[in-house]
């Protein structure tokens, strides 16, 4: 059987990948809700999707199927296109918060004496031509961009770690647990990474202890992300929900900076331009599942209306994006939960249970 993935790509997918949109806006969100303990909101969406990913790994290890001959297995071809339908909506909107805050990071920090919407547009041709292409197109991203994604957060807190005092999180649970779930709900939209591997399962060869390896790797991203969120608080304290831009702040306030010029600038790049596939991935899914949905068999059709549509709401809708915003984060997190979290671990606990057909023997 030709499998789209490797196993190490499949890991790597995690470092690469993993932290880069929850490096913008995120952490001045969470700071909004929780002040100091905005790390315990990160745990929690970490968490969630550290479980996730372990019982779809669960799965994985005992089929052979992708997740839509699981589901026509289980619920039938009608079924199967309605849950997708539920994941179509849900990569729509998981990739519009992180598309406009780095269309708003190029604009405003970049290009600040002429800032244009032209300066972003090159990002929807890359994202086309990206999700026309085959599964395989994710894991040879993921051999590259690993180190470039690695190589940039090191350079970044590096730059920090001079600035920041830890004492700062302190006293912990001071703002009580109903602030911390508000913060964890407010942010989900940046979350759900376990999500991706229900659409890898049955593209790889599982081996035994793959799971360890994948899962050992996801916690690698998931610390770099805890890292990025406590050093971000430290550093900034009781103004961190006013910084919008993160991953500019965390790190310009560095002496070395302030002697040798931007060189936290080398780090950012690398940020951007593995960023520009991240940001790509959620839209991938979302033109795979249209093409599913409606049986289309040209594979530059769902590219073109998924990429389209982004492209409209952030062009056209610019002056109405910060409603947006906070729709998404005030009354869309129970969907992102549902979809990204509870109904993944519920196909994948029921399929279990379907030895005859949807599981192999052991």
């Amino acid at each position: 059987m030709q499998y789209q993935l490797k196993t190490r790509q499949v890991c790597l997918f995690f470092i690469a990948f993993l932290p880069l949109a929850k490096l913008f806006m995120m952490p001045s969100v969470m700071a909004g809700k929780a002040n100091e303990d905005m790390w315990m909101c990160a745990l929690i969406n970490l968490a969630l999707d550290f479980l996730t990913a372990f019982i779809i790994l669960k799965t994985t290890s005992k089929t052979d199927k992708n997740v839509y001959q699981l589901l026509e297995g289980k619920v039938g071809k009608g079924g199967t296109k309605f849950i997708m339908c539920l994941f179509f909506v849900y990569f729509l909107l998981k990739s519009l918060l992180p598309i406009n805050e780095q269309k708003e990071y190029v604009i405003r920090t970049l290009y600040t004496l002429t800032p244009t919407l032209l300066y972003f547009l090159p990002f929807f041709f890359v994202c086309f031509y990206f999700c026309t292409k085959p599964l395989r197109v994710i894991g040879r991203a993921s051999d590259v961009l690993w180190l470039i994604t690695s190589l940039g957060i090191i350079i970044l807190l590096c730059l920090s770690i001079g600035n920041f005092e830890l004492s700062a999180l302190l006293p912990v649970g001071a703002n009580g647990i109903a602030n911390v779930i508000e913060g964890s709900y407010a942010t989900l939209t940046w979350f759900g990474d376990g999500l991706y591997l229900l659409f890898f399962m049955g593209e790889f060869s599982y081996r035994k202890k793959d799971n360890l390896k994948i899962l050992g790797c996801y916690l690698l991203g998931a610390l770099a992300v805890m890292v990025f969120v406590i050093v971000f608080y430290c550093v900034f304290t009781s103004i961190a929900f006013r910084q919008r831009f993160a991953l500019t702040e965390i790190s310009k306030y560095s002496t070395v900076i302030n002697n040798i010029g931007r060189f936290d600038y080398i780090g950012i790049m690398m940020i951007l331009f593995s960023n520009i596939f991240a940001l790509s991935i959620p839209l991938f899914f979302s033109a795979k599942i249209l093409s599913y949905i409606f049986s289309i068999k040209k594979k530059w059709v769902s590219p073109l209306i998924v990429v389209l549509f982004h492209a409209f709401v952030i062009i056209f809708l610019y002056q109405r994006i910060h409603g947006i915003e906070v729709f998404i984060m005030k009354f869309t997190g129970w969907f992102f939960l549902l979809t990204a979290n509870i109904l993944p671990i519920i196909i994948c606990l029921t399929a279990k249970k379907e030895k005859g057909y949807a599981i192999k023997e052991n």
